[in-house]
């Protein structure tokens, strides 16, 4: 698991200095986000990523692991504008998703999230 917390502090310091997306991958979810409520419907990308960013600077966020097969994927869950918002990103920075999570205690505790420590713990 140290050598996994590593690459999960690695790839966080990667999102945090550049939010990258799967080719295509970024208008789809923003539109996703609108539609769901989770953002306002005249929201930008740049908004979005504005969202992402600041998940990733709270350093009371929590960091779980993911796990999708044998893949694991960076999760940070942090509370912005009374939402518990979900930042998930593939070890090696690129983007999968940002989103709303409703009931964090119950989605979190799926058999398929790992927790790992808050966001100051986990960058130490």
């Amino acid at each position: 698991m140290e050598d996994l917390r590593a690459q999960i502090a690695d790839a966080i310091r990667q999102v945090r200095s550049d939010v990258r997306w799967k080719p295509g991958s970024a208008t789809r979810h923003l539109l996703k986000r609108r539609l769901r409520g989770h953002l306002p419907t005249d929201a930008t990308l740049g908004d979005y990523e504005r969202i992402i960013q600041s998940v990733l600077e709270d350093a009371q966020a929590q960091v779980y692991v993911y796990w999708h097969k044998d893949t694991p994927y960076v999760t940070v869950v942090s509370i912005l504008q009374r939402q518990h918002w979900l930042v998930m990103f593939s070890l090696d920075g690129l983007m999968e998703s940002a989103y709303v999570v409703e009931h964090p205690e119950r989605y979190l505790s799926k058999p398929v999230f790992e927790w790992v420590g808050s966001l100051s713990e986990v960058l130490t």
